[in-house]
């Protein structure tokens, strides 16, 4: 308990009350996210006009080419009920007609409409997605509260007022099978932060890291305060956010955003928390710095600039570069 309240007296006291103005928060933006996210929008809504208006145009040709094809039928069938008089015969040419109006009828749609219902279906699935996958997030994880990890609850809480938050968003925690990653994501009207069990154990328990941890939880908070974990901001870009390329070169500046901003909140590089992600949780704290940042200038050429553009975070040597700079937008490219 002693150490609870020394680790939270620390984090406390690292971290100088600010609030961050909006022109700030503005400022952290990487001066190409906004351009790359209408980019994104133009070629949402031209997809979707596309294919509706594939539909359209089909079911007017189907519907056209189905009452030639009835039209046809019914003159068929008048025709051969004309060469024949008895009773008998007249009685089963209407009842194949009448199976033949059935199986007119219940004709296959066309595959363009089906395509458009699938898309729906899956539209309807993946936002009914996001409550299952927040769902099954809560029934596996511990949530940061007063009592669990007070010190962490209460970094939240400042970064919260810092960044003059409505409502504190709710932070779990979730064993993950190894894997070093925190993630911001959303359901209807509400946002929420989910940090693997391996970096919280390692950054609060091993290390004592609130620096890494503190800049884990700002980028994630930052990604919750530019709006990028709102349906409302990834609904116009539903269809085309996972277009290789563009879709990534879209989030790779979203990244250096919400990285900058997080340098604001929580008044640390985030240079540590990048060499956690790099060579894994034991061995992060010893990284030389400098060697490193004169390595990563020389990592040049046609296919690191290849890796980086299919990256939809970009590439670690650029990311920390990017951090270490303090200000401006990181590269893109």
């Amino acid at each position: 308990m002693l150490e609870d309240e020394k680790i939270r007296k620390e984090t406390t006291d690292a971290i100088t009350f600010t609030v961050i103005t909006k022109e700030e928060a503005k400022a952290c933006r990487h001066r190409l996210e906004r351009r790359w996210y209408r980019r994104l929008i133009e070629l949402n809504l031209l997809l979707t006009v596309g294919v509706l208006a594939v539909v359209l145009t089909s079911l007017s040709d189907y519907k056209e080419l189905a009452i030639r094809a009835w039209a046809q039928f019914e003159e068929e069938v008048q025709e051969t009920m004309q060469d024949y008089n008895d009773e008998e015969t007249v009685e089963e040419i209407e009842k194949e007609h009448k199976e033949e109006s059935e199986k007119l009828t219940e004709e296959d749609m066309p595959f363009e409409l089906e395509m458009l219902l699938y898309g729906v279906i899956l539209v309807v699935f993946g936002y009914l997605g996001l409550y299952y996958i927040y769902a099954f997030a809560r029934s596996r994880s511990l949530r940061i509260t007063e009592k669990n990890f007070p010190e962490v609850y209460e970094l939240i809480e400042l970064y919260a007022k810092k960044l003059q938050m409505k409502e504190t968003p709710k932070a779990y925690i979730m064993q993950s099978n190894g894997v070093l990653n925190a993630f911001s994501a959303f359901i209807f009207r509400k946002q929420y932060i989910e940090i693997n069990t391996e970096i919280f154990e390692v950054a609060y328990r091993e290390h004592h890291d609130m620096d890494a941890l503190g800049f884990i939880i700002a980028h994630e908070m930052a990604h919750i305060y530019y709006g990028h974990a709102t349906l409302h901001y990834n609904i116009p870009i539903w269809f085309v956010k996972g277009v290789p390329i563009i879709g990534a070169t879209a989030s790779r500046a979203r990244e250096y955003s919400v990285d900058r901003l997080a340098q604001r909140i929580s008044g640390n590089d985030g240079v540590s928390a990048m060499f956690m992600l790099m060579v894994d949780r034991h061995l992060y704290k010893m990284v030389d710095r400098e060697d490193y940042l004169q390595q990563a200038k020389e990592q040049k050429g046609f296919f690191i600039w290849w890796v980086n553009l299919l990256a939809d975070h970009p590439i670690l040597c650029k990311r920390i570069q990017a951090l270490a700079q303090m200000d401006g937008s990181g590269k893109l490219y």
